[in-house]
């Protein structure tokens, strides 16, 4: 017995070694990179989801994940990201100027806010973080829905909430509702107390997109589902949203299907509508600007702009009067389309996928901010010449230091590999000879989804023609 019980002493012993020596391990702290390993690690862009130019050298980006703020014009950078513990995603982010502004926070749904019975793990929730002091310091509240369930709040993390705000107090909150694979509504919430509380507004117009709240007391909408294209408002002093539908020009006749996008105002009185108008006879398209003398009551065509394919993404904004839209074939240098009152342009012609999706942000008729396929630049000459401003982190950080380039390394010749049976030969026998290393590389490669068997793989290097996608990934490197 006594035996039994030192053995059991002993044992126990042991565990608690075990346990202290498991946590002095967990408790050693990651080992910091030299300076010279810092160094070797690459210098990159971050990418840009949305941004805003808000004073002169002034303005923010955001990444999704991060908002970065610069004052200098991109010189530097400064995370001024909301707290996020969940990883929530950005959904919308807003400023009224460079202090106060919001983020739209979507993602799953955190205990105590769905009731019990519905608490699942496709729970979705919505927040908005506010700030008053430029980003240094936030605060967040909840929007309370009817239900989580993210079967009839749609869980995209790209695009399922808008946010706009008249001024510092007022503000409306669009989210998005999926009704099946392709329809979609929008409700739209309220604030009067600059995004602390948030109440269901019972005026709503009737479909999901994109708003716009002026000083006036107007809301503008423009969205919609299911390739229907609306734009509606909700003028101050009336309840409720009214539809708004501007026909084609006679000069681009027989065009229909018009898009909408939302106006931009100089003051309460005088403003400008963008409207995409397609045909599916050759699936070409016109952009129609529309000018507004008296606070978008009525409507006239301005200017048009021919020669676009149906479904191509242009962010086009007004400077003053001049109407700017940016035009870059994909990987050639970006430039900017100008029309002014009464123009009628062609872009060049060009094959449907060719055209690059650029977005502006202009302060004035010099300086402006745009994020195409090169990344984020400004110009202090109206467009004439851009200069760089991306946001650039090395392992994580923020740095001012260049983007570290690529040199890719000379070609080399591909010999065939001539196997007698491919298909019983083993992953060991292809594998490579040396031992596979971790870290970052910088040589040429692929990232396919496929895993080809050799053979496929000969007849892709021979012909061109790319195996079949079977939904697994691969990478391969062409490079030493």
């Amino acid at each position: 017995m006594n035996l039994l019980r030192l053995f059991s002493v002993l044992t126990a012993f042991a565990m608690l070694f075990t346990l202290h020596a498991r946590a002095q391990i967990g408790a050693r702290p990651t080992p910091k990179l030299t300076p010279e390993q810092m160094a070797k690690i690459p210098v990159v862009a971050l990418p840009i989801r949305d941004f805003k130019l808000l004073d002169s050298g002034t303005g923010w980006a955001s990444t999704g994940g991060q908002l970065l703020l610069t004052t200098d014009s991109g010189a530097h950078w400064k995370d001024i990201s909301p707290p996020n513990p969940n990883q929530d995603h950005y959904a919308n982010v807003f400023f009224l100027d460079t202090n106060t502004g919001w983020v739209l926070l979507s993602g799953q749904a955190r205990d105590g806010e769905c009731a019990e019975n519905d608490r699942s793990e496709s729970d979705w929730a919505f927040h908005v973080a506010s700030t008053v002091d430029g980003g240094n310091t936030w605060s967040e509240t909840h929007v309370k829905m009817p239900s989580c369930d993210s079967g009839s709040v749609g869980p995209s993390l790209n695009d399922n909430g808008n946010l706009t705000f008249a001024d510092k107090l007022n503000g409306w909150l669009m989210l998005e509702h999926e009704s099946g694979s392709a329809f979609s509504f929008g409700s739209l919430f309220v604030t009067s107390d600059g995004g602390r509380t948030w109440h269901e507004s019972k005026d709503n117009p009737g479909f999901y997109g994109d708003i716009l709240a002026f000083p006036n007391g107007d809301i503008w909408a423009s969205g919609g589902a299911g390739g229907d294209n609306e734009l509606a408002v909700s003028h101050k002093g009336r309840s409720g949203f009214e539809d708004l539908s501007l026909p084609a020009p006679r000069e681009i006749a027989p065009f229909d299907n018009p898009r909408y996008g939302l106006p931009e105002f100089a003051d309460n009185h005088h403003g400008y509508e963008v409207v995409s108008y397609s045909t599916f006879k050759d699936s070409k398209s016109d952009l129609v600007l529309y000018e507004t003398v008296d606070g978008g009551r009525t409507w006239k065509p301005d200017r048009i702009l021919s020669n676009l394919y149906d479904g191509e993404m242009v962010g086009s904004t007004i400077v003053g009067s001049t109407w700017i839209v940016p035009f870059a074939f994909r990987g050639s240098k970006p430039s900017m389309v100008k029309l002014f009152a009464g123009d009628r342009k062609s872009v060049p012609d060009h094959k449907i996928g060719e055209f690059a999706s650029c977005g502006h942000s202009f302060l004035n008729s010099s300086e402006g901010w745009r994020a195409c396929s090169d990344g984020l630049s400004s110009t202090n000459d109206g467009g004439t010449t851009w200069a760089s401003i991306a946001p650039r982190a090395r392992n994580g950080v923020l740095t001012t230091a260049p983007v570290t380039s690529v040199t890719a390394p000379k070609p080399m010749k591909v010999r065939p590999i001539q196997l007698a049976n491919p298909k019983t030969v083993s992953n060991a026998a292809i594998a490579p000879s040396s031992g596979l290393t971790s870290g970052i590389d910088q040589h040429l490669g692929f990232d396919d989804s496929t895993l080809p068997t050799p053979s496929e793989m000969q007849t892709w290097q021979q012909s061109g023609v790319r195996p079949e996608n079977d939904g697994r990934a691969q990478i391969f490197f062409c490079g030493p």
